[in-house]
Order: structure tokens, then sequence, then C-alpha cells
């Protein structure tokens, strides 16, 4: 099996298997969803003195700023992923499907399979 287990992950829930591979998959999918700039932004973000940014203000500054920017670049991009992972997540074997229930961990082919169907549902 591919990943660990999504934090605060419940055993068995009555959803469909579509749902808790979406949410098995996040925390990966967002990691590939994310700009390569976002990280260097979010660094040179908190690296300058709040103070000395907002006019010497408590608070704010360009951090906040920073990751805001890297989270709206990476939401969207993760949005693409919802109709690729539904698509795989019917894909899923018997045995598969208990141990996503049961554990919160998809197969090792999973992802790939979805950046296919992504690649895919993208051309159309």
């Amino acid at each position: 099996m591919a990943l660990a287990r999504p934090k605060n992950w419940v055993p068995n829930r009555p959803v469909q298997d579509s749902r808790l591979a979406w949410e098995a998959a996040i925390p990966e999918l967002a990691r590939r969803s994310r700009k390569w700039w976002t990280a260097p932004l979010r660094i040179a973000g908190a690296a300058v003195p709040n103070r000395r940014v907002n006019g010497g203000l408590d608070g704010g500054g360009s951090t906040g700023f920073a990751r805001e920017i890297g989270q709206d670049a990476s939401s969207g991009r993760l949005k693409d992923y919802a109709i690729p992972v539904d698509a795989v997540a019917e894909r899923l074997s018997p045995d598969e499907r208990k141990t996503l229930r049961a554990e919160g961990v998809l197969p090792d082919w999973f992802f790939d399979a979805v950046e296919e169907q992504r690649r895919a549902h993208r051309k159309r």
C-alpha cells in the first residue's frame, strides 16, 4: 500500500468508497497540486519582518499574504483531481476497498491512475 493513513481517519464510515478515496488521497493530491513557486513565496514572506512591511502594526504582514496566494494557487488545481479520483475509485478491488474503509490507505497504483485520468479529462 502506498501512503500512511490520513490524520483523524475514522474507520468503516457509512459513506461511498469514492468519498473515502478522496479523503484518503487529499494529503498526497495537495502535495502534487502545489505550484513550484508557492514554497519560495512562503519562505520569502516569512523572512520579512512584519512590522517593517505593514507600517509598524502588529499582526498581518507578508506571511499571511504569501500563505493566501499559495493556498489559492493550489486549491484550484486540487479541484482538477475530484472527477479522476471518483473514476479511479471505481476500479478498486474488494480487498482494496476493505483496506481503504478500515485503514484509509490506497493502493500503490492509485495515484498514477488518477494522474493519467486527470490528463485524459483535461484533453476533452
